[in-house]
């Protein structure tokens, strides 16, 4: 008889123990939630700092950057992350030499992110520059270069008025609605840039732009407004521009059809690449394959970070168990997101990484999220879950002593 006591007790106490753990778990489940948010992990090395305007050679030395404005050891202002309602950088009426290199910038009221007003001697490489009105606004000003800039998001990228002998080279120019535009300016030069995937046009040179060169660029996809547009990669509306070096080079156009001279058929200057090549991008970007992870809920979740490349990076898209989640832009760096707070159980989260010709690849990382039952936000229902537990377990030991 006391054999049966002992079995109901121990079949008592297993039912009672896994009630409390059961009850414990589902509250849990029930109050967790699905989030993934996206990183720019490059941004960790910049320092956040405030909109900077200067109105004269004194205004460097007044910020305290280092230099002495002079050609061989211009004023440097490099290092920073700024994010403002107008300017991030407004620089005017200076002759000294200056550089602004490894910056980030973004201006949240849709003003220009950096502006040159009667600037000479300015240069700006290394900077990466969004969702602003214009990505660097030069006006009035002469002998500035821009080099190895990534502009996206604006409405201009790069824009010049009034201005002479500005240069840009190798740097991107993307998802804007116009990509380069010069306005009344003379003896500029765009060489060696990627200018693709503006939605209005590529380049523009617009009235009384004189003596300007551009070659060796790629310049493809822009004015695809909707699909199925005509693209407008180009148009040329002044004076004795070239758009090739006047000997060998001219540019990659995506619109090229293989036959002679590419005309710039916007515009009233009749202009033509007499050196002309056809951008045809076949090739998907590569990726990297992260390990799947696993860890508790409750817990800071994980970090996965992928590492895209590609020639003319475009966008990208995550998906979370099947489900579109986030669409940005995606300039060539790497993709970092932290999947925090999901309910328990297996997720997936997809990366679709695509270019400007719209080749695409994807990774698939799996996330095992296990139910925290000892810790975290469920420490005060496993608490007392298990109290309940033990007395009840107690109570049923003290009936069975009496049944003895």
């Amino acid at each position: 008889m006391i054999s049966r006591h002992r079995a109901v007790l121990c079949g008592l106490i297993f039912i009672l123990t896994m009630t409390g753990l059961q009850w414990s778990q589902g509250h849990q489940v029930i109050a967790a939630t699905s989030l993934a948010q996206t990183f720019i992990p490059f941004l960790e090395a910049y320092e956040t700092h405030f909109p900077i305007v200067i109105d004269s050679n004194d205004g460097f030395t007044a910020w305290g950057f280092s230099g002495s404005g002079t050609n061989g050891d211009p004023y440097i202002i490099e290092g920073l992350n700024i994010t403002a309602d107008g300017y991030c950088i407004s620089i005017s009426t200076t002759s000294a030499f200056f550089v602004i290199r490894d910056c980030y910038f973004k201006s949240v009221q849709y003003s220009a992110a950096i502006r040159f007003n009667q600037v000479a001697f300015g240069r700006v490489e290394r900077c990466k520059i969004i969702q602003s009105s214009e990505g660097l606004w030069l006006v009035q000003s002469s002998d500035c270069t821009i080099d190895n800039i990534t502009v996206h998001g604006c409405n201009r990228g790069i824009d010049i008025d009034w201005s002479h002998r500005i240069s840009i080279s190798n740097s991107k120019v993307f998802s804007n609605s116009y990509g380069i535009d010069i306005g009344w300016s003379d003896n500029c030069s765009i060489v060696g840039n990627k200018i693709y995937r503006n939605m209005l046009r590529g380049v523009s040179l617009d009235t009384n732009t004189s003596s300007c060169s551009i070659y060796a660029n790629s310049v493809g996809w822009n004015g695809e407004l909707f699909p199925g547009t005509q693209e407008s990669n180009a148009a040329d509306y002044g004076q004795d521009n070239l758009w090739d070096d006047n000997l060998s080079i001219g540019n990659y156009w995506t619109d090229y059809d293989n036959d002679g001279p590419y005309e710039i058929e916007l515009g009233s200057a009749f202009s033509v690449d007499r050196y002309p090549h056809l951008l045809n991008d076949t090739s998907a970007p590569t990726i990297n394959s992260p390990s799947d992870v696993i860890f508790e809920l409750g817990s800071s979740g994980a970090n996965v970070t992928w590492t895209p490349r590609d020639e003319f990076p475009y966008k990208y898209t995550i998906h979370k168990d099947g489900i579109l989640f986030k669409t940005l832009h995606w300039d060539g760096e790497e993709i970092e997101i932290q999947i925090i707070g999901a309910q328990s159980g297996q997720h997936n989260f997809t990366l679709f990484v695509y270019d400007a010709s719209e080749n695409v690849v994807n990774d698939t990382v799996i996330a095992n999220i296990m139910a925290d039952v000892f810790g975290g936000a469920g420490t005060e229902l496993v608490a007392a879950a298990s109290l309940v537990s033990v007395l009840m377990v107690a109570i049923v030991l003290l009936a069975v002593k009496k049944m003895r």
